[in-house]
């Protein structure tokens, strides 16, 4: 089995941040595969890192260690999830809440292993601390060598608005993410097409499967590559058109 150590993170590629962090797993075994997600996640938003895991990991082979690094509570414990398939290591923020909803906990362990840290002081955790018990965990794919296991509601978890009916073939949801692209995703995973999308008083009644036959700056909605319905404008950006923000709630209508 291929050993893969996937990275998220709210750190961005200005800094010598990530490169550091590559450099300890590395170290700790240079057989190790590193696949970088993104390190472009919101600055301490948990919520956006939940997403942008809970929107990759199955496409990872089996046991995988995730290694998502965002963590603004530096009082959190460090914790290592497994799953039937996967391994995450992270602070326990909530960050896998979204994931675990899809791929069932197994396990939760507290990470007290520290004579595998660089650095006991909790400075720059993700790097000193997590990095190398990833790494490690990569290797040897069972947890308990790393902490203590403890019971599963130990883990914190979060769950997002629900979609809402509030009308006969009308419901309402929220906006879940912003690409970088500006398309607006929203809370609501479909399979068929949809009548129309309404936000800030702004109607959308074209729905597309492909952008070909767009104008520049037309707004429409689409469907996103998980399944989830988006706006789109195409070559621009649909949240500014919009004025939309997260969080923002939508009314769709079937």
């Amino acid at each position: 089995m291929e050993k893969i150590v996937a990275l998220l993170s709210d750190y961005g590629l200005k800094d010598h941040y990530v490169g550091t962090v590559h450099a300890v797993i590395k170290s700790a075994d240079p057989e190790i595969r590193i696949v970088d997600i993104t390190h472009n996640v919101r600055p301490f938003d948990v919520v956006d890192g939940a997403v942008k895991l809970k929107w990759s990991y199955k496409y990872f082979p089996l046991g995988t260690v995730f290694l998502a690094l965002v963590d603004p509570n530096p009082e959190a414990e460090l914790v290592i999830v497994s799953t039937e398939k996967y391994f995450v290591v992270c602070p326990n923020n909530g960050i896998v809440s979204l994931m675990t909803e899809e791929e069932p906990i197994e396990s939760v362990y507290i990470i007290d292993a520290d004579h595998y840290f660089l650095d006991g002081k909790g400075n720059f955790r993700g790097r000193n601390q997590l990095a190398p018990i990833a790494a490690e965990l990569s290797r040897l794919q069972n947890p308990s060598h790393f902490g203590t296991k403890v019971e599963k509601n130990r883990l914190k978890l979060f769950k997002l608005p629900p979609s809402v009916k509030v009308a006969d073939n009308v419901v309402e949801t929220i906006v879940l993410d912003i690409d970088s692209f500006g398309n607006v995703i929203l809370n609501l995973s479909v399979d068929k097409p949809v009548k129309s999308v309404e936000v800030n008083g702004k109607k959308i009644n074209k729905f597309l499967t492909s952008f070909s036959g767009v104008q520049k700056g037309e707004l429409f909605v689409s469907v996103n590559p998980e399944g989830y319905l988006q706006i789109v404008a195409y070559m621009a950006s649909a949240a500014s058109l919009l004025g939309v923000k997260r969080g923002q709630k939508v009314r769709v209508e079937f």
